[in-house]
């Protein structure tokens, strides 16, 4: 159970909880986002139940009241079981860490499962965390087959509730501990010119306050949203803000390598995030990710942070999340797919 409300991400969201839908299937529990959303929709009063790979004892010690499925999303069966009596599900479901050459597959395969399972359970709503980026722009294969994720899971007659956020900062969010491993590790950065590439990074207060509020908010049933921070910021920016708050002297020089296939296997060996999530971060900063439309302020209008107000939390935050909240993320590296 939540024991801290003080550290809540909603506890001044604007909406009002409405545990009265029922059911809300909450897939992803064991990874970043999941593990933060559970415990505020837990404390606003909602019947929830987990969809995770395998159950184990720290699960229910951690959210007792909690109905856990066992299923894999490639396995229709089980998302049919997972799926029965739900009235929203949150699809946060990745698999990343299988590397470039499957994550894409897998992805599409396991969106497709969910649709065809959500249909044949008829549940209301899906609401699914995507990415930014701009489909004309050569988009990075992560980013892409974000987009493609989302197009699938639009293709049936469950209306689906997109939020497309970029970088998330958050206390164990791979962005946070990717930059901070960086800074850390690397006294010299030899910058490439994408490291000029603009980015809106946004917190992961925003991201759950949006997660839940665009919920208990049903004009937002069926559309699309970006979300991001209130500051717009180069990545090269980025790592100047974190050296400053770590107190760690770094130097910066123009470099002439652009690859940024090479930039994200440097940094696969500089930060303890497992390197096929790490490569396909880095690969996708050569990507410009900016939020095109405020159209969910009309909806939800929540304070957001600044990219160092963002650093700052997280960075006090550290081990505090985990007591909090039960969640830590260990980054495992091995996964079939990230449910």
């Amino acid at each position: 159970m939540v024991s801290n409300l003080n550290n809540l991400l909603c506890s001044d969201l604007p909406t009002k909880p409405q545990p009265e839908l029922g059911k809300i299937l909450v897939t992803g529990a064991n990874g970043y986002i999941g593990g933060r959303l559970v415990p505020e929709l837990i404390e606003r009063g909602y019947q929830l139940r987990i969809l995770v790979r395998k159950e184990s004892p720290e699960l229910k010690a951690r959210w007792p009241d909690v109905e856990i499925s066992v299923g894999d999303a490639l396995n229709t069966a089980d998302l049919l079981k997972a799926l029965k009596g739900i009235h929203t599900a949150y699809y946060l479901i990745h698999s990343l860490l299988l590397g470039k050459n499957k994550f894409e597959k897998v992805d599409i395969k396991a969106a497709t499962n969910f649709r065809i399972a959500a249909e044949k359970q008829n549940i209301t709503r899906i609401i699914y965390l995507g990415g930014l980026g701009n489909t004309n722009k050569g988009l990075s294969s992560h980013l892409e087959n974000r987009i493609k994720v989302a197009q699938e899971l639009s293709n049936g007659t469950i209306p689906v509730t997109v939020l497309r956020a970029a970088m998330i900062i958050g206390s164990g969010s791979a962005s946070f501990e990717i930059l901070k491993n960086l800074v850390e590790n690397t006294p010299i950065f030899i910058l490439p010119k994408w490291a000029r590439t603009q980015s809106q990074p946004i917190s992961i207060r925003g991201v759950i306050q949006y997660l839940v509020g665009t919920m208990e908010i049903d004009e937002t049933t069926g559309k699309e949203f970006d979300i991001g921070g209130n500051e717009i910021i180069t990545y090269q920016k980025m790592l100047r803000v974190m050296s400053d708050l770590l107190g760690k002297k770094r130097y910066y020089f123009r470099g002439l390598v652009n690859s940024t296939s090479i930039y994200g296997f440097i940094a696969s060996l500089l930060t303890h995030v497992p390197s096929p999530l790490t490569r396909a971060l880095l690969v996708s900063c050569k990507n410009e990710v900016l939020c095109q439309n405020g159209d969910i302020k009309k909806y939800l209008n929540i304070k957001l942070l600044s990219f160092k107000e963002a650093l700052i939390r997280a960075l006090t935050n550290e081990g505090k999340d985990t007591k909090s909240t039960g969640y830590q993320n260990t980054f495992p590296q091995t996964h079939k797919i990230a449910i």
